[in-house]
């Protein structure tokens, strides 16, 4: 894992969102399509804002959620809610948003739909953001499904955290999903994180799993 810091949170939006959509750009330049895997959470937001001001051919782009939690769009909780309000303008211009939750069924039931939904889709760039506890994703240490979501064939399943902000419940992408990244950005903030991050004396936590991916991971830090 290499990491950029910058000086402010700022400056680290922007070349987020400059980092996403020089991928985008590659890959419809090179097959036609792009696909980006977003998380969720207030620390990514702005670079998403951004992103959708930058000069893509929206037309060709597929977002995917790299998780959920399992509320209606209605929630303030909802990921998709959040994607959609700030890459507005890119979905205006043709881009798709593919949902990880469906309403009037259970999580295992919109897990199983979504990985249907995600399971042929090739991800040029993945992006994930880190809480205090280590988790990324909806991989929380302790988790009930943790392990499954680490050694899972399959692209989506869902979880179960209690200490998770807005829903216990979550949908998220595996390991396995996101081993088919092409590239891999992780955007943190702070300086809590990033003495968690740089801990080598603690025990492992979920967000190193990122660093075990076939595709490099970059990490993006500003205090």
């Amino acid at each position: 894992m290499t990491v950029r810091d910058f000086e402010t949170r700022d400056l680290m939006m922007e070349a987020a969102a400059a980092r996403i959509a020089e991928a985008l750009n590659h890959a419809i330049f090179e097959r036609g399509c792009a696909v980006a895997a977003l998380s969720g959470g207030t620390t990514p937001a702005p670079a998403y804002a951004l992103l959708a001001a930058k000069p893509v051919d929206w037309r060709h782009v597929t977002f995917m959620l790299v998780d959920e939690r399992f509320v209606p769009t209605t929630d303030d909780a909802s990921n998709e809610a959040l994607l959609r309000r700030t890459l507005a303008p890119a979905l205006g211009a043709g881009a798709r948003l593919l949902p990880m939750y469906a309403h009037n069924t259970t999580p295992e039931d919109a897990a199983a739909r979504a990985d249907a939904l995600y399971s042929s889709q090739a991800i040029d760039i993945a992006v994930f953001g880190m809480g205090n506890d280590g988790h990324t994703a909806s991989w929380f240490p302790g988790a009930t499904g943790l392990e499954l979501a680490l050694k899972s064939p399959r692209t989506v399943i869902a979880i179960s955290a209690q200490n998770a902000a807005g829903s216990s419940q979550r949908l998220t992408l595996t390991r396995t999903a996101l081993s088919r990244s092409r590239s891999n950005i992780l955007l943190i903030t702070g300086a809590e994180k990033r003495a968690l991050l740089n801990d080598r004396t603690r025990a492992p936590l979920p967000v190193d799993a990122l660093a075990e991916l076939p595709a490099p991971l970059e990490a993006l830090w500003a205090p």
